[in-house]
């Protein structure tokens, strides 16, 4: 008796991330790195619709979805996670990877003063204290990554 060879164990090409990235939106892409459900959550409503994003649960998920293609823009990070020194080496992991974007620091350890000095001091990494005013986290991607004619007149209404 011969069996037929089944289909079951035929490989099957997969979608690359990029495809499926950012399409609701004509913005740049916006990678959100954070443990917490809710953080993203919130990061995500401040910055759709005027950007695409990629949720990350980790910085090991982040590491991977951008090894699979995801190419963002900017990279907003919560440093208020279980394993802070993961987040350090993923931040100089994006440096050597050459990733020219810019990097949010999100953190509730730093102060609105000293969140402000250090986006001042430096021109790829950027500081937002938590919890943060509404608005404030787009207002610093606008600023960062510029915001488009459309926006800014929807903006203006």
């Amino acid at each position: 008796m011969t069996l037929a060879p089944s289909r079951l164990f035929e490989p099957v090409p997969s979608p690359r991330l990029r495809e499926f990235v950012g399409r609701s939106s004509s913005g740049p892409v916006v990678m959100v790195v954070s443990e917490s459900p809710l953080m993203r959550l919130a990061m995500g409503r401040e910055l759709a619709p005027s950007y695409g994003l990629i949720h990350a649960q980790d910085v090991a998920s982040a590491g991977r979805r951008m090894e699979l293609g995801a190419t963002p823009a900017a990279v907003v990070v919560d440093l208020d996670s279980v394993e802070r020194a993961g987040s350090y080496a993923f931040l100089a992991r994006l440096v050597e990877r050459d990733f020219a974007g810019p990097r949010v620091l999100v953190s509730s350890r730093l102060s609105p003063d000293l969140a402000e000095a250090f986006r001042g001091s430096c021109r790829t990494h950027f500081a937002l204290a938590r919890p943060w005013r509404p608005g404030a986290l787009r207002a610093l991607m606008e600023s960062v990554l510029g915001a488009s004619a459309p926006l800014r007149a929807a903006v203006g209404r």
